[in-house]
């Protein structure tokens, strides 16, 4: 198993809509996973809340990273990892706290 989040990229197949929820697919070299990104997890992305091709698109590798992290963890099953709305909240609070530290250490 990988330990290093950027060994992981975007592969094929391209993007796409199933019912209600994304998919991308993303590998380490040796091994494919199928991302399936919730409907929440688009929406909680970025405002406007909105799920669309263009969003899973446009954030494909934001949620890569999460999966990739879920790799590592050994939260996929089957070939299969979920990025949920929670992983995408989670993800944005932890960002936003180190961006907070970058800018009160570039104030000082």
């Amino acid at each position: 198993m990988m330990d290093d989040q950027s060994e992981f990229e975007l592969c094929e197949p391209a993007p796409f809509i199933y019912y209600e929820n994304g998919q991308i697919a993303v590998t380490d070299g040796p091994s494919v996973w199928l991302v399936i990104v919730t409907c929440e997890a688009m929406k909680a992305t970025a405002a406007p809340p909105e799920k669309s091709l263009k969003r899973l698109v446009r954030y494909a590798e934001f949620y890569c990273g999460l999966a990739a992290a879920a790799i590592i963890r050994g939260d996929d099953v089957d070939g299969k990892v979920w990025v949920r709305e929670a992983d995408v909240l989670a993800a944005r609070v932890s960002s936003s706290i180190h961006s907070g530290h970058a800018r009160q250490n570039a104030v000082r």
